[in-house]
């Protein structure tokens, strides 16, 4: 195991301890070979435990995680490339002053985002999945921020208000007492029964 994939599992591991899944759907089976052809690309190590743990849903109703498609049939919520329109627009292709010209938008999965429309990916060049940073498009910046760390590191430190500056546009998430984490599934059938999933 490498460097970066006990890094990630440890950081995983963490983030168990701090999220609660309330719902009685708990984590998605995924076959990974599957999605390893569908999307062409192997997975990061602390993604593939997060889908095993909580699955495809959303962290107070706030920041939703997608799960990988494992078919040609188009789903809603799946990981994704940016869209031709995106690629296209210039006004999408904005950086942080840090960042700028390092990164293209074609290397970029997303992988999850928020009410707020921010778009949480990972920027896929190096061959090892572990070794992704994330890359997240906040619309209150209107440009893309890097942050050298894997996904569970930092949904972690979002979670335990250890960003120096939000990374996302709405800043409710940040040092959140007792974050909650809800299946798809469970949103889906407490608002078919009227009921507020998260009240």
């Amino acid at each position: 195991m490498s460097d970066e994939q006990s890094a990630a599992i440890a950081a995983m591991a963490s983030l168990g301890e701090v999220l609660s899944c309330v719902g009685p759907t708990c984590g998605d089976t995924v076959d990974w070979s599957a999605a390893e052809k569908v999307h062409g690309t192997s997975f990061p190590a602390d993604y593939r435990a997060f889908v095993a743990a909580f699955g495809d849903g959303s962290i107070e109703e706030m920041l939703g995680v997608h799960i990988p498609a494992t078919s040609d049939e188009p789903q809603f919520g799946e990981l994704s490339r940016l869209s031709d329109e995106a690629l296209a627009d210039f006004a999408v292709n904005r950086w942080a002053p840090a960042d700028r010209g390092q990164y293209r938008l074609e290397d970029l999965l997303i992988w999850g985002g928020t009410a707020a429309a921010d778009t949480l990916c990972w920027i896929t060049t190096d061959p090892d999945p572990d070794r992704w940073p994330v890359a997240v498009y906040a619309r209150g910046d209107l440009e893309w921020s890097v942050y050298p760390c894997g996904m569970a590191e930092f949904l972690l430190k979002l979670l335990r208000d250890e960003w120096p500056r939000c990374p996302i546009s709405d800043s409710s998430l940040q040092g959140v007492p007792d974050p909650r984490f809800l299946h798809n599934k469970d949103a889906a059938a407490e608002w078919e029964s009227e009921n507020h999933p998260w009240e």
